[in-house]
């Protein structure tokens, strides 16, 4: 048996849905919500004690998973509430001046988008290309200028599922000088990342989707040498924090120096396993997903219905374009088929344990109901 084949019975939704929403949230396969549990337990039973022994190399063990998903060290990843939280640090980290651009675009989730309009009192020009899904990375490069200091995109877009060229985009960055900050909560744990060969400088991700983590569990990698001085100071970022003493404040330089406060360590502890399960298995998985996302393009187009999401340019999303998706996607639901409305269609989002049955299902109950 296959290890997708064994993995799918260790994720319980199975048992009851179709669920093929994995862009939103994924369901929490138990050997991973295990790891969050048996932490949670133990505290139950030993108060303080498996916190100190978990935080005794500063999570270093944690880092090291996750890192090694991404192609990074571990001095370069910090754990983070939301996406939203690391985008937030990176906008606000970098010295920026008036008249500096950053370039985004309209595709964008608004997580992406909205910490740099706080800038614009800052008199920063906020550029949002209007891309065409086909020459997305182009449309985008046309707008960048000498006064471009960041790129901020997604790697796959959540409202269509194109996946960009990263590597264009950021050899283009660099080309004017600018830094590329990429979202990969969308292509993490769903096709292959590896920030050194893309040659990026920030990275962020949530643990709730394609890593089938707790909500409260994600990570931001920044590059060695950037934001080493944190816009935001908290307890934690202090390289004497067991110290407890309020008034002598020593500047962590290691990953910790973003992480003002507590974080959430059962969740974190989850993505971790996450992590790990995801890269011994990536060989089998991210392929997987990939002929699932070929599949659900091939039966719905064989269905006559039309497909948003680019073949060539894609990892697990595909949007099937249809009218009111909301009330598409709410008569699915009453039939045990879990999908999401977004953009201009309905999102379809199989992750490696889903089947090509469950494929079917969905897209001809969207057939039925779409016509």
């Amino acid at each position: 048996m296959k290890f997708h084949e064994d993995f799918r019975n260790l994720v319980p939704v199975t048992k009851e849905y179709v669920y093929l929403n994995h862009a939103a949230i994924s369901p929490i396969p138990l050997p991973i919500l295990y790891e969050s549990l048996r932490y949670l337990l133990d505290i139950s039973r030993y108060g303080s004690l498996p916190v100190n022994d978990e935080e005794n190399d500063d999570f270093y063990h944690l880092r090291e998973k996750v890192g090694k998903l991404i192609n990074a060290e571990p001095d370069t990843i910090s754990f983070i509430p939301n996406t939203s939280f690391g985008i937030n640090i990176i906008a606000h980290g970098l010295d920026l001046n008036e008249g500096d651009e950053i370039v985004t675009d309209s595709l964008e989730f608004p997580a992406v988008t909205y910490p740099f309009f706080k800038l614009k009192k800052k008199n920063i020009k906020i550029v949002i290309v209007k891309p065409r899904l086909e020459n997305f990375e182009d449309d985008l490069l046309s707008s960048i200028s000498k006064k471009t200091r960041l790129i901020a995109i997604s790697h796959v877009s959540f409202n269509t599922g194109v996946k960009l060229d990263i590597k264009k985009i950021s050899k283009e960055a660099k080309s004017v000088g600018a830094y590329t900050l990429v979202d990969i909560i969308q292509s993490a744990g769903a096709t292959e990342v590896n920030v050194k060969d893309f040659d990026i400088d920030f990275a962020v991700a949530g643990g709730y989707k394609w890593l089938m983590s707790p909500q409260g569990s994600g990570f931001m990698y920044v590059k060695k040498g950037l934001i080493e001085d944190p816009p935001f100071y908290g307890w934690r970022s202090s390289s004497n924090y067991l110290d407890f003493n309020s008034e002598n404040f020593m500047l962590e330089k290691g990953p910790r120096r973003f992480e003002i406060g507590t974080i959430d360590v059962a969740a974190n502890i989850a993505l971790a396993k996450s992590c790990e399960i995801v890269s011994q298995h990536k060989d089998e998985i991210y392929p997987r997903i990939q002929n699932l996302t070929d599949f659900v393009i091939k039966y719905a187009e064989e269905q006559g219905l039309e497909v948003i999401t680019p073949k060539n340019k894609k990892a697990g999303i595909v949007i099937i374009k249809t009218n009111n998706p909301k009330e598409l996607s709410r008569r699915l639901l009453e039939k045990k088929i879990v999908v999401s409305p977004r953009g201009n269609g309905v999102r379809i989002s199989t992750h490696f344990y889903n089947l090509e049955d469950e494929v079917k299902i969905a897209i001809d109950e969207i057939r039925k109901l779409a016509f």
